[in-house]
């Protein structure tokens, strides 16, 4: 974890997520007084915005998607195997990859969340505070995280099986908007294969919703799964 804090990558992803939310947010109707509740509902406006969904293949394949061919271009992945087990590595470095997806949504999400209590909030009427709504919230910003976790997954996949910066850092993006243009174009009905819904989760999951976590979850499981597979195959090689 501290190897990821010090990425820049993930910073420069976070403010990338954090410029997305903000491209999103409604400011244009920030006139006080607000209703009560209206920071709360900016909030989700940023959250389910166009803005943030076009970056989300960016940001999270640009912290750690390539760090396998960093490693192993530079000469450090053999010095480092000679120190520490092959399988350790395997499993260090899939969760790696998968929280410097998820976290600079996270991280964006919480700073935005923040900032829109320190400047807006105090400009409503007085009121008290949704609980519901915020809840709601988290589980959007969770959403997105898990996402970027995904493709942060499918950026280390390609990274080790290619071996190269290019087919690590384009190939999640156009597979992330290959099931937007086949789910708007040809599969209107499968919303499943639609990125933007696993985050705002508008569709029929379940009674009690529980449909997309197991989705998300599944979904996650797997591709760290073959993450660590082809990870396993090419450190036979070394």
């Amino acid at each position: 974890m501290k190897e990821l804090i010090r990425e820049r990558g993930l910073w420069m992803a976070a403010l990338l997520c954090l410029g997305g939310m903000a491209a999103g947010y409604p400011f244009y109707q920030i006139e006080a007084p607000l209703a009560a509740g209206s920071f709360l509902n900016f909030c989700q406006m940023a959250l389910e915005g166009q803005a943030l969904l076009f970056f989300v293949p960016i940001a999270a394949a640009l912290p750690m998607g390539a760090v396998f061919v960093r490693e192993a271009s530079s000469g450090f992945l053999k010095l480092y195997l000679t120190r520490t087990d092959r399988m350790e590595y395997i499993k260090r470095k899939t969760l790696q990859v998968y929280a410097g997806g998820f976290l600079p949504f996270f991280l964006a999400g919480a700073g935005m969340a923040a900032l829109s209590f320190l400047f807006v909030y105090p400009l409503e009427l007085q009121g008290e505070m949704d609980w519901e709504k915020l809840l709601e919230i988290a589980r959007i910003l969770l959403r997105t995280a898990l996402a970027g976790g995904i493709v942060a997954e499918l950026s280390g996949i390609f990274a080790a099986v290619f071996m190269n910066y290019y087919m690590a850092y384009g190939l999640p993006f156009v597979c992330y908007y290959l099931l937007v243009i086949l789910k708007e174009r040809y599969f209107p009905q499968m919303y499943a294969m639609y990125p933007a819904e696993w985050m705002v989760s508008k569709q029929d999951w379940g009674a009690d919703g529980s449909g997309i976590w197991m989705f998300l979850a599944a979904f996650s499981a797997a591709l760290m799964l073959l993450h660590g597979l082809a990870l396993y195959i090419r450190l036979r090689e070394i």
